[in-house]
């Protein structure tokens, strides 16, 4: 134990004796552990808010369907909507984790404005339960329709192609499931952008009793459910497997696979990429360095095997000097990330439209301890890896021409 508190002494001094040396080692990894770091925090928070904005926009964190209902072609889909969804939706209220439920309907349309008029796919909501959750709509005029009884929100693409604006009227005509045709006058509170252009030229929303009454029925298709944590879905879903067998709990991923899963399994894959180039930048960089300087010293471990001590001694003692370069830059180029994080991109990084989506987002850095850790240790693996092979090889010399080297 005092041998080896000795040799950790040693390594201390000598990272601190030969000042350039370290200073330019330390250099080198703090670089590469900031941009990494960086990397990493951009990641997370580019897909933190990706499915922020499709369970707030749209999905919820998933929906209640009747057993067999989603993901199947039905001739009269109406018969298999929920029936008497209050007492259902009081139990489904009682379950832990549950922080709201929004019964909804779809409500396929004919809107009318003007000289025009352009078929939608919309949906009948709760308007004052879902404006409270539902809030990354993006509005770009207007707002929800909350309590108004005849209020209608259309997607960007939609209002343009019916030439409206808040404030205008409208008129829906959808079709019964009995074949005959209503028809209401709705007043348009807001346009929204999600980004999607189909979803755009399409979407509208209307208050959930005004769409029942279009499709003269009492039933809700579904219920949206937001939980209090997202991570809370699976329990969730078992709960409900279990104690309604009448349901099926379908998550948001799995509802809007085409747009968010792909993209996100696709960005995933991308990512891990340029994970790998990044760590095989950053090791290769340190490596050099710590090689050099390991070259560098050739002579004096020579004079160290003159003077008794043995071969792994000395690769001990360079383990620890590149461990510590290793815990001293990395720690460096964290602070330098979180400096950066905190101050000139506070307001997060602007970034264009992605592909598929016609409006561009602000992605917020998002750093957490966990990352921290994982940036450390990989600065400190790398340098003793660095380290290793020109040690090895500088032990292997004879001492007589070890004591030689240049």
């Amino acid at each position: 134990m005092r041998r080896a508190f000795l040799m950790l002494k040693l390594s201390l001094r000598n990272v601190f004796r030969n000042r350039y040396r370290s200073l330019y080692a330390v250099a080198t990894i703090a670089m590469g552990a900031m941009g990494l770091s960086l990397f990493m925090d951009f990641n997370r928070g580019l897909m933190n808010q990706y499915r922020a904005n499709t369970i707030r926009a749209r999905w919820g964190h998933g929906q209640l369907f009747v057993h067999g209902y989603w993901a199947a072609a039905h001739a009269r889909p109406e018969e298999q909507w929920i029936k008497e969804p209050g007492p259902l939706m009081e139990r489904l209220q009682r379950l832990a984790g549950v922080q709201q439920l929004f019964p909804r309907v779809t409500l396929n349309a004919m809107l009318v404005a003007r000289a025009q008029a352009m078929a939608g796919q919309g949906e009948g909501v709760d308007g004052v339960a879902e404006a409270r959750f539902f809030n990354q709509l993006n509005y770009v005029e207007g707002d929800d329709f909350k309590e108004h009884p005849r209020g209608i929100v259309l997607g960007q693409g939609l209002a343009q192609g019916l030439g409206v604006k808040v404030g205008d009227e409208l008129q829906i005509f959808a079709r019964t499931p009995e074949g005959s045709t209503r028809s209401a006058v709705a007043m348009v509170t807001g346009i929204f952008q999600t980004g999607s252009h189909e979803f755009d030229t399409r979407a509208f929303r209307v208050p959930l009793a005004l769409a029942q009454n279009l499709l003269a029925s009492s039933r809700i298709e579904c219920i949206a459910v937001a939980l209090t944590q997202a991570h809370d879905w699976s329990a969730f879903a078992r709960t409900v497997d279990a104690e309604f067998p009448q349901l099926e709990a379908i998550p948001f991923d799995e509802l809007d696979k085409v747009y968010y899963r792909h993209a996100v399994d696709w960005l995933d894959a991308q990512f891990a990429f340029i994970r790998t180039i990044i760590l095989l930048v950053v090791f290769l960089a340190i490596f050099n360095v710590i090689s050099v300087t390991v070259i560098e010293r050739t002579p004096e471990m020579a004079t160290l095997r003159a003077n008794g001590d043995s071969r792994l001694e000395i690769a001990l003692s360079h383990g620890l000097e590149a461990a510590a370069l290793g815990i001293i830059g990395g720690a460096l180029g964290l602070a330098a990330s979180w400096g950066l994080t905190l101050g000139p991109l506070r307001q997060g990084v602007a970034m264009p439209p992605a592909p598929g989506i016609t409006r561009s987002f602000r992605i917020l850095l998002e750093p957490i301890p966990g990352d921290a850790w994982r940036v450390v240790m990989l600065c400190v693996a790398t340098t003793v890896i660095g380290c290793m092979l020109p040690v090895w090889r500088a032990t292997r010399m004879p001492i007589a021409e070890a004591l030689r080297h240049s």
